[in-house]
């Protein structure tokens, strides 16, 4: 693939949502105990994400979705639902073509089952994976953290 091939990728976006462990039930609100009419989301942040045409870990172009800040704000055990829309075209003569109305979803996939823990029981940060550090370095902002000796971790600043 090269970046050529990937501009033609340029009106997908992802859409992340929040699900059971079980693939069974969506997450994404909980009804609020104060107001009996109300809910509250439980994952926050940017739940969509645009293409990012990126190098991987070998220098291989290609195209990701990003999540840079996601949280969930309730203790358990959860997966996360990728939706991938695509949103329009370029036609014959380079001209936007966008899909009235709605976009049609193109693929879903869930994540591997997390854990979400209570601050008390956190066990502690990890170290980034050497693709978030790979895709840091080509600009995007995800927050990085190095393990340092003593177990300690320390953000890396992105600059």
């Amino acid at each position: 693939m090269t970046f050529e091939s990937c501009e033609e990728q340029i009106f997908f976006v992802c859409h992340c949502g929040l699900w059971s462990e079980d693939c069974e039930k969506e997450r994404n609100l909980i009804a609020n105990p104060c107001a009996s009419s109300t809910f509250t989301r439980i994952l926050v942040g940017s739940l969509v994400s645009s293409t990012y045409a990126l190098f991987n870990t070998e220098g291989i172009p290609s195209i990701y979705f990003i999540f840079p800040d996601l949280s969930v704000r309730m203790e358990g055990r959860y997966r996360l639902k990728f939706s991938l829309c695509n949103l329009g075209d370029v036609g014959e003569h380079n001209n936007l073509i966008l899909n009235q109305g709605e976009a049609p979803i193109n693929s879903e996939q869930f994540s591997d089952v997390f854990t979400v823990y209570t601050a008390k029981r956190f066990p502690g940060m990890t170290e980034s994976t050497e693709l978030s550090k790979c895709f840091s370095k080509q600009g995007v902002k995800i927050p990085n953290f190095i393990q340092q000796p003593k177990d300690r971790l320390f953000f890396l600043p992105v600059f």
